[in-house]
């Protein structure tokens, strides 16, 4: 299995708009940062499967760095704007597979989604242009299947919302999330990478701080965690340093091999 880091930033990316670069170095190229997504890979040739979770605004630029033409499914952690404001370049996907493109998400997400996108999911009829994006909505079960590869989902504390944690087979991917149930940590238990979301380097009301991440990892103690969807705040090379062992930080394009 291959992971592709599409972007690592947090909401407003790094640089922000508003915040410049924060206490990132500007003069490193791993601080500039696209808003969140990552690309899962399982198999070669053929037989290959493609998932892509959350549609960043960014996505665009990340399919085509990512050298990405089609997709077996597209996965949703939540439906805030940095994780699902790129949906209509799903479209540009569907036209060069020439057909629909299977999602899942939770019940909540999906109703946020039929209600802000919901021309996504009306269908192109048998011979039409593919107009727009093509999408055939599933909802998220606690154990499914991807093609081949084995999905499990749970719950997650986001503060004032939910979101949804997602393991592929032997990699997890928790993004937004403050707080982690015991179905959680049981479901992470054996994971051989571990993908997270830090936005800051202190605490924080919807996200978790490096810290928590950390006290996380030590319970867990997967063979190799990356620190994601990361601020202005966390600069790569200072926060590289400070790191244990094992646990780093993403840059955009980051790929991570799984056995």
């Amino acid at each position: 299995m291959r992971i592709t880091i599409l972007g690592c930033g947090g909401a407003g990316g790094v640089p922000m708009v508003s915040a410049g670069w924060g206490r990132c170095d500007p003069q490193e190229p791993r601080n500039r940062r696209l808003r969140p997504s990552i690309l899962v890979e399982d198999g070669a040739g053929a037989g290959l499967t493609r998932i892509l979770v959350d549609t960043s605004p960014d996505l665009r630029e990340q399919l085509l760095r990512a050298d990405v033409r089609h997709l077996d499914a597209v996965v949703f952690t939540h439906e805030h704007a940095d994780h699902t404001h790129g949906m209509d370049e799903l479209r540009e996907v569907n036209r060069a597979m020439g057909r629909a493109i299977p999602c899942w998400a939770s019940h909540h997400t999906l109703g946020s989604l039929h209600e802000r996108f919901g021309y996504c999911f009306l269908g192109i009829e048998q011979g039409q242009p593919i107009f727009r994006p093509w999408l055939v909505p599933n909802v998220v079960q606690d154990d499914f299947h991807i093609g081949p590869v084995p999905v499990s989902s749970w719950t997650q504390d986001h503060g004032w919302s939910e979101t949804t944690g997602f393991r592929f087979g032997q990699m997890a991917y928790t993004t937004d999330v403050i707080r982690l149930s015991e179905q959680a940590f049981d479901k992470l238990h054996g994971v051989d990478l571990w993908i997270i979301g830090t936005l800051t380097d202190t605490p924080h009301v919807t996200h978790a701080h490096v810290g928590l991440a950390l006290e996380w990892i030590e319970r867990i103690r997967p063979k190799r965690a990356i620190l994601t969807h990361m601020g202005p705040g966390l600069d790569y090379q200072t926060l590289r340093r400070s790191l244990p062992a094992g646990v780093e930080p993403a840059y955009d394009g980051m790929v991570i091999d799984v056995a």
